[in-house]
């Protein structure tokens, strides 16, 4: 008995082994990438365009400008008091060019491997409060989950994909059923790759009333400052 107890030990140790082994070889591929991106990070204007069942925005971002985010149709004087406010919080909060292999994609945990062919791999992890932006968000990182594509060659992120495994509760009266949020990377000028897409889609009840929304964001016609 002392010699399976023993044998049985030993092969847990061998596999956690091998599980720290790719585990450190899948954080060492995110950080590569990480370095790689704020190595080479450089201020670019761009066009901002954000599209839900109830509105379409287009915008232009320039870092140089005042105000940086500037909306260009409809005008901001056109838009509701709600979605003015809206408008000028989304403007007062953005940071320019959102890139794939952020430091923010840095600080995620758990990275692990979860399929690879001679050109990419997939990874899995966990968001933590401190990869996620936006205050109120970062409550809910442990409903979560990660995967994330990394280009072998290019050492970069090409996709990131965030949803919930399951339903919960936000707030009160207030339930998720499904969240699911698809980034498709792009290479900006200087090789590296940027959320040029992000689908983004909300299913679950507030107060009593269902809903179900679906909104995409996309950046393009980046071009020096």
């Amino acid at each position: 008995m002392f010699r399976i107890v023993c044998a049985a030990a030993a092969a847990a140790v061998i596999g956690f082994a091998g599980l720290a082994v790719a585990q450190n070889a899948a954080t060492g591929a995110l950080a590569q990438a990480v370095a790689a991106t704020a190595a080479a990070k450089a201020d670019y204007a761009f066009d901002v365009e954000i599209d839900t069942a109830k509105l379409n925005w287009r915008a232009r971002f320039d870092p140089s400008g005042s105000p940086r985010l500037r909306l260009v149709s409809p005008r901001r004087d056109e838009l509701e008091n709600n979605q003015r406010r809206a408008f000028d919080r989304m403007a007062e909060e953005f940071e320019g060019v959102s890139w794939c292999a952020s430091e923010h994609m840095g600080r995620v945990a758990d990275v692990r491997l979860v399929r690879e062919d001679e050109t990419s791999a997939v990874y899995a992890f966990q968001p933590t409060p401190e990869s996620i932006r936006g205050e109120q968000a970062r409550q809910f990182a442990n409903r979560l989950r990660g995967e994330m594509t990394i280009d072998k060659a290019a050492r970069d992120v090409t996709r990131v994909r965030l949803y919930t495994p399951e339903a919960f509760s936000p707030f009160p009266l207030v339930r998720v059923d499904s969240a699911n949020i698809v980034i498709t990377c792009a290479a900006a000028p200087n090789g590296r790759r940027f959320a040029a897409e992000t689908v983004s889609e909300f299913r679950g009840s507030a107060l009593g009333q269902d809903f179900n929304e679906r909104s995409v964001q996309r950046q393009r016609n980046l071009s020096g400052a």
